[in-house]
């Protein structure tokens, strides 16, 4: 038998001023340390309505997963899809190590309060705000 999928969070959500939500750190931690894994839901690009004007809510959340056909897509479950942008990240998403999972990785340590940011890596659909302060 498998052994079981192990639960890995060390963040929560916030009010981040000028951006919503995001996602903070509970403690603080050094590069390297895996911060949250969640599992994903796998979406296939066929089933996808993309307008060139203006991302659907749904686009402006899924995550490239795949280059497999019918696996290029997943939209992150936990607290994956609550990350905010930044061109200085915090953070990596790695996929794995369970199948279906998402790992969110630091990549340079981090205090207890501070707001993990990760490179979209895609054009911009909004406007840029400022990094959070470290806490």
């Amino acid at each position: 038998m498998p052994a079981p999928a192990r639960h890995v969070s060390l963040v929560t959500w916030s009010a981040i001023p000028g951006k919503g939500r995001g996602v903070v750190a509970l403690e603080s931690c050094p590069a390297g340390t895996e911060v949250e894994r969640a599992p994903v839901i796998v979406v296939p690009a066929l089933d996808m309505l993309f307008r060139a004007d203006n991302p659907t809510v749904l686009e402006q959340y899924l995550l490239h997963w795949s280059d497999e056909p019918g696996e290029e897509l997943c939209m992150g479950e936990g607290m994956l899809m609550m990350y905010n942008h930044s061109a200085t990240p915090n953070i990596e998403f790695h996929s794995g190590p369970e199948p279906y999972t998402m790992s969110v990785i630091a990549i340079r340590d981090i205090v207890a309060g501070e707001e993990l940011v990760y490179d979209y890596d895609c054009e911009l659909w909004f406007e840029v705000q400022p990094d959070s302060p470290t806490a």
